[in-house]
């Protein structure tokens, strides 16, 4: 035992004293100086294996790190003359990391969408990020597997606390086609002037033969993923003035259809763009993404060029209130332009939760979709 030799020489200091005292010593004294120091002996090994368990436990809490979000919408819509009603638990995120090493982590986020999954069912079981990151060099780190990408303002941050809006800002969700995340390698230098670069290459998107121009529609989320034409994305930064936020970024898709035979989608280009500045209890927030599509058929189908953009403008007076109005303009085929104009409320019981009300009016080509919508969130 670890700590036998000072329960010999504490067993030895008894012996010597009651022999000093006593001149002598019997068995039945001995037998009770063994039974003490076994005692003790156990006393110790239990204060021991105590501290222990309590330092494991210390570890294991700092290495491991839970966290997650969800949202339910209620939406009351008029779309072009008919009424939508609709009660939907539409996300549920639990976020899971660990730490191998102080240089080595795990980040994963699975997501459950409208509560059940199934054949009958709309919903979906998704592992939007599972990768190991590791620290290379100062600032420097890689990234490897499946990876949200590092484009736009809510692709990577996007708990409802953290953004106006019942649904995610719409230029964000068709543009820019988010939740996006796919399986690659990302390298990010963070320098010491707050300027931060990504550089990602990943799988690209697979539109279908049926749809070739569709870019949503593309997503291959990981799941078995053609990659014969991968794709390069780049992104910077700049946060080095308190309250504001630039970025660029870029995309490079070689070919949509993923395919070494003859292409029915060639390659693609996005390029794209923010700005958020907050200025005491105002934010405003400017977003444009641009897609050029290459050959013949895109340009025939009217579909080469897609972009779009918005403008929001944000107040918020006190901890618990929020006011927004924003502004989105998008085209994914010439000649028909969408416009959409939201507005409405945040309301923080705490700052990690939030309920949300907003209205929303939809031009004919949006899809004429007029009607309010409520919503709760939370993160943790």
């Amino acid at each position: 035992m670890k700590h036998t030799g000072i329960l010999l020489l504490f067993a030895a200091s008894l012996v010597s004293n009651a022999v000093f005292a006593k001149g002598t010593i019997d068995q039945t004294e001995i037998d009770a100086l063994r039974e003490r120091i076994n005692q003790l002996e156990e006393n110790l090994e239990t204060m021991a294996d105590s501290v222990e368990n309590q330092q494991m436990e210390q570890s294991i809490s700092n290495q491991v790190h839970l966290g997650g979000y969800g949202e339910m919408h209620y939406n009351y819509l008029d779309v072009d003359g008919v009424d939508e009603r609709e009660l939907d638990f539409h996300r549920f995120v639990i976020f899971f990391g660990y730490d191998f090493s102080d240089s080595i982590r795990f980040v994963s986020e699975l997501e459950v969408e409208h509560i059940i999954a199934s054949a009958s069912k709309r919903g979906a079981v998704e592992l939007e990020q599972a990768f190991i990151e590791f620290d290379i060099y100062e600032g420097l780190q890689a990234q490897a597997g499946a990876i949200l990408m590092p484009i736009g303002i809510i692709n990577e941050t996007h708990e409802p606390p953290t953004f106006y809006g019942v649904e995610r800002p719409v230029v964000e969700t068709t543009i820019i086609p988010t939740t996006w995340w796919s399986n690659g390698i990302n390298l990010v230098y963070r320098t010491e002037n707050a300027i931060r670069f990504d550089l990602m290459i990943s799988e690209g998107l697979k539109t279908s033969e049926s749809d070739p121009f569709n870019l949503k529609g593309g997503k291959q989320k990981g799941s078995f993923a053609d990659a014969f034409d991968m794709a390069l994305t780049g992104r910077v930064v700049y946060t080095g003035i308190a309250g504001l936020e630039l970025a660029g970024y870029a995309q490079y898709q070689p070919d949509l259809d993923q395919s070494a035979e003859a292409s029915y989608a060639e390659e693609a280009t996005l390029v794209g763009g923010h700005i958020i500045y907050q200025l005491g209890d105002f934010t405003a927030k400017g977003l444009y993404a641009r897609w050029d599509l290459g050959g013949d058929a895109a340009e025939q189908a009217g579909k080469d060029v897609q972009d779009g953009g918005y403008l929001e403008l944000s107040w918020r007076p006190i901890d618990a209130w929020g006011f927004f109005v924003r502004q989105s303009a998008w085209s994914q085929e010439a000649e028909v332009d969408a416009a959409q104009t939201d507005f409405g409320l945040n309301y923080y019981p705490h700052s990690d939760v939030v309920l949300k009300f907003d209205y929303q009016l939809q031009n004919d080509d949006a899809g004429n979709s007029d009607g309010f919508n409520l919503g709760l969130g939370y993160q943790f």
